[in-house]
């Protein structure tokens, strides 16, 4: 299948739903924001860390998931989630040790983690997510020093862990000594997910909420709260002069005034919306093929018979002017990936461009799931 396209629609990246509430909201908020005499002042300077304030609204920001308004120093306000994870990393492990991430997991992790001179080993999921007996074997024979994973709205598989499952992960990583990194980043857009795992344990938990899926990702700010014992301040000190590691302050200041004044509560009660409107549509072309999303999600995931490759389905859709991901691209490790699709549905700007795309993958699917590979 062939469709020359002046640009491919975009179904590989899950970026935020962006509801017009939100154009509203920015466009009111930079005006208010100008008005303040005392703005320029405040953004004339990099925030390592975070100032004060800031720091008290990622508290504020994360306390319905992690269930208290942690203490100021023990937030750091950082550049998005990669530059959280490096931080988190590097304060933990040294080159050449181990961590553990879900199979298929962010596609970024293991670079940052190859980058820091680190292996990376995945460890085998179901339904829920991570296996607690297979995170025990790994833990068992590799003695990793952190394990990364999103208990809420797995990326890629949609999986989210139940209360149970979170307390035995916990205990496992307890048991081994083994810190746990938190990616929570779609947990405010899944109003039904259990308490976050730094609920469960705040003395070993590294929790990471970005803005990028609820707001925009432009923003590159994301709000990281440290175990207790630890304070924010020690754990930032080796990148105080690492300037791509500071939230931007003009960030900083448009996510606090939404915070404060209420727009991002609403914000993200409209992105629910619209992201559950994409799901109905999305499932309305793919559910047949065994689709599979839960609130909150911006893709689904797909699992394919062995009479279709992924990696075929992904080269069809891109030579028909869409773009999708195969499940190698979220590989921690170099064992097999599972035949898988990750469909997004928040990067087309509209409904009706989401319809095209969404289309032709299901064409694609009819034609690839019909008849037997050479």
């Amino acid at each position: 299948m062939s469709r020359p396209r002046t640009s491919a629609i975009d179904l590989s990246t899950a970026l935020p739903p962006c509801p017009s509430f939100m154009g509203e909201a920015l466009s009111r908020s930079l005006v208010e924001l100008a008005s303040q005499s005392q703005l320029h002042w405040r953004i004339r300077k990099n925030r390592p860390g975070g100032e004060e304030r800031d720091r008290e609204i990622g508290s504020i920001w994360i306390k319905p998931r992690v269930g208290e308004i942690v203490p100021a120093d023990r937030i750091l306000v950082t550049n998005g989630t990669q530059n959280a994870l490096v931080v988190i990393m590097r304060h933990l492990c040294k080159p050449g040790d181990v961590i553990v991430a879900e199979k298929l997991a962010y596609l970024l992790i293991r670079p940052i983690a190859l980058s820091l001179g680190l292996i990376v080993i995945g460890v085998e999921m179901d339904a829920e997510g991570v296996e607690p007996a297979a995170l025990e074997a790994v833990c068992r024979q590799a003695s990793p020093k952190l394990l990364y994973c999103t208990p809420t709205v797995q990326n890629p598989t949609t999986a989210v862990m139940s209360a149970s499952r979170r307390a035995e992960i916990v205990r496992v990583a307890r048991a081994h000594n083994v810190a746990i990194i938190e990616d929570d980043v779609l947990g405010r857009l899944h109003p039904e997910a259990p308490p976050s795992l730094y609920a469960h344990a705040p003395d070993t938990t590294w929790y990471i909420m970005s803005v990028s899926k609820c707001f925009a990702m432009g923003l590159r700010l994301a709000y990281l709260a440290i175990p207790e014992g630890l304070a924010a301040a020690d754990v930032f000190r080796p990148h105080l002069r690492s300037s791509s590691m500071f939230a931007n302050s003009l960030s900083c200041e448009l996510v606090a005034h939404w915070v404060e004044g209420g727009n991002a509560g609403q914000i993200v009660d409209t992105a629910r919306v619209e992201v559950t409107a994409r799901q109905q549509l999305a499932l309305q072309h793919l559910g047949r093929f065994g689709a599979k999303t839960v609130p909150g999600a911006l893709h689904l995931w797909i699992e394919l018979p062995p009479n279709a490759s992924c990696d075929a389905v992904v080269e069809a859709a891109l030579a028909a002017g869409v773009q999708i991901r195969s499940a190698r691209v979220f590989s921690v490790d170099d064992q097999p990936p599972p035949n898988a699709i990750r469909v997004a549905i928040t990067g087309p700007q509209d409904h009706a461009q989401l319809h095209a795309g969404l289309s032709i993958v299901a064409e694609i699917l009819s034609a690839h799931l019909s008849h037997d590979p050479p």
